[in-house]
């Protein structure tokens, strides 16, 4: 008997609940796979099942029930004329970030599905895996340019962001947010740093393509440990705060103080588990929680940080002033600021 044939002998509202669920479930594959197999493209004017199946060399029957699927689910509407995409599946093909849109529906089906699967072995006390596979990585990278243009707009309501100009980008990653920052700021000089030679190579290739290489500089290594040429005015951790057990904030806040210039600012980008209205009616809010969980499901992540005790703790590294700026409504992503002191004084120890 179909799953869904239960659903009428349920309470109603609670039956609709965990039909919801399945929705959400199927969603996800259902876009996949009309973004991977084109058919989302070919339907920008109206096709119906027969004549789409032929058109891209698809089965016939799979292509109709996915086409009444989707149109159940609000990703096309069927006419007389036939099937043709919705303004929620356009906005998907033809976003600025679709690239990154769809590398977020790659990673929730590829990387939080089995996580999630192993969850009951993993809450009982089965050895967490650990996170770092290239193909994850590329996908992590590329998702997290979703809220990229959002999150550099914010970063300029950081007090004293904008007189930076000397930066360094802990943990930069593929270069994105350091080439989107010299891009913006002409005269402002940056470095990035990242463990993998391979990522750091891949970060010098987009300081090239953004054409800000002479200004930007990639260097491999721990930034725990590493030399680094000289202070900074603003000093970047983007979306990598969960990489650092709880127990090491403190000697990487107060490293990053030892690199900063006298009224230099530290920019910490994370999520953040929201509960409020906005973040609740826009679905960022459960959407944090859920990163969260799936962080701490592995054994070299951590969660997302506890706000007031991330404060404080800067404040105990010695910065003079802490804020915050919102990157997304609500506030389930934003950057948390710290300021050292204005003027000169011994900068605690790296350690």
């Amino acid at each position: 008997m179909p799953l869904m044939s239960f659903l009428p002998g349920l309470d109603l509202i609670h039956g609709r609940t965990l039909a919801s669920s399945f929705d959400a479930f199927a969603r996800v594959h259902l876009l996949r796979a009309g973004i991977r197999l084109g058919l989302f493209e070919v339907l920008r004017r109206p096709f119906d099942a027969e004549a789409l199946a032929g058109r891209l060399g698809l089965a016939d029957d799979l292509v109709r029930s996915w086409l009444t699927a989707c149109d159940r689910l609000g990703l096309v509407q069927g006419s007389s004329s036939g099937f043709q995409i919705t303004d929620f599946t356009r906005w998907l093909l033809d976003a600025p970030e679709a690239a990154a849109l769809h590398a977020v529906l790659d990673q929730v089906a590829l990387g939080w599905g089995p996580r999630f699967e192993d969850l009951p072995q993993l809450m009982k006390g089965a050895e967490r895996p650990a996170f770092g596979s290239p193909e994850e990585a590329q996908r992590v990278a590329a998702a997290s340019r979703a809220v990229e243009s959002r999150a550099l707009a914010a970063l300029a309501r950081v007090p004293g962001m904008r007189s930076a100009r000397r930066v360094l980008d802990v943990g930069c990653g593929h270069g994105s947010y350091l080439a989107g920052f010299l891009s913006h700021y002409r005269d402002a000089q940056g470095v990035g740093v990242d463990l993998d030679p391979a990522v750091a190579e891949e970060a010098r290739h987009r300081l090239r393509e953004a054409e800000v290489w002479r200004r930007g500089e990639i260097r491999v290594g721990n930034f725990m440990t590493m030399d680094l040429p000289s202070r900074f005015d603003l000093i970047l951790l983007n979306n990598n705060l969960h990489y650092f057990p709880q127990a090491e904030h403190g000697a990487l806040l107060r490293r990053a103080l030892s690199y900063l210039t006298p009224g230099g600012v530290l920019a910490i980008q994370t999520g953040v588990v929201e509960s409020g209205p906005i973040a609740r009616l826009l679905g960022t809010g459960a959407g944090m929680a859920i990163f969260d969980l799936f962080l701490r499901t592995h054994a070299n992540l951590y969660g997302l940080p506890d706000l007031a005790a991330l404060h404080e703790r800067m404040k105990q590294a010695g910065f003079e002033q802490t804020g915050e700026v919102p990157v997304l409504p609500g506030g389930s992503a934003r950057y948390i600021w710290a300021r050292s002191a204005r003027e000169v004084a011994e900068a605690p120890s790296p350690g």
